[in-house]
């Protein structure tokens, strides 16, 4: 029993599991990878992204 009265922590429990799925580390990696993703293939984003919204207006729904 640790001071406060909890049990101590146990290594490997779920302290363990829950500070691996709520570390940020992940998503800012994939956020990252993204980010570098999108700058090389920018052109064609910008491309389908205008192309996407010409279709858009042009289709009677604006």
């Amino acid at each position: 029993m640790s001071e406060s009265g909890r049990p101590a922590a146990r290594p490997g429990g779920a302290r363990t599991v829950r500070a691996l799925l709520t570390d940020p580390a992940l998503p800012v990696a994939a956020l990252g990878i993204a980010a570098i993703a999108a700058v090389l293939y920018a052109p064609i984003l910008t491309w389908a992204i205008t192309g996407g919204l010409a279709g858009y207006s042009l289709s009677g729904s604006v």
